[in-house]
């Protein structure tokens, strides 16, 4: 069909192993012409930056960010001064963070064609963004960690 554009979620708590998984998947996506869309989190969503970063095509990454730049932890800083086409939400700044990565979740599955998630089996949010997919009939793909 040509390429996609595919959203990454998932755990903010995984391995070094699959976090260089998740890096190797989004450069391999970027490489190959896909559009890849993510948060901005540590964990799954840093290895997606930094795969999508490592390919050298920023028009094909996109990060969206479930609060303000101001919100984000420091080392999430650094790595987005690199990133182009950052949008950010400012107007859930005074939500908690899980409502506000639900919304930002919500919002990167309208944008997108196909899920891949990164999750274990009591990640509920991610888990929940993965439901939601499924009731898109987006092409959903579920990697459990545990």
């Amino acid at each position: 069909q040509g390429p996609q554009k595919y959203c990454l979620l998932g755990t903010r708590h995984c391995s070094f192993l699959h976090q260089t998984i998740i890096e190797l998947l989004a450069y391999a996506l970027v490489l190959s012409g896909n559009h890849v869309y993510t948060s901005g989190a540590v964990g799954t969503h840093a290895a997606a930056i930094k795969g999508g970063l490592r390919a050298e095509r920023p028009d094909l990454l996109t990060v969206v960010l479930p609060q303000s730049m101001d919100k984000q932890p420091p080392e999430i800083h650094d790595l987005l001064k690199d990133v182009t086409d950052i949008i950010t939400m400012p107007q859930n700044d005074e939500m908690s963070l899980e409502m506000s990565s639900r919304i930002c979740n919500s919002y990167l599955l309208s944008q997108t064609d196909q899920l891949i998630s990164f999750a274990f089996h009591d990640s509920t949010t991610v888990n929940e963004a993965t439901k939601e997919a499924k009731k898109l009939d987006m092409l959903v793909t579920a990697l459990y960690l545990d």
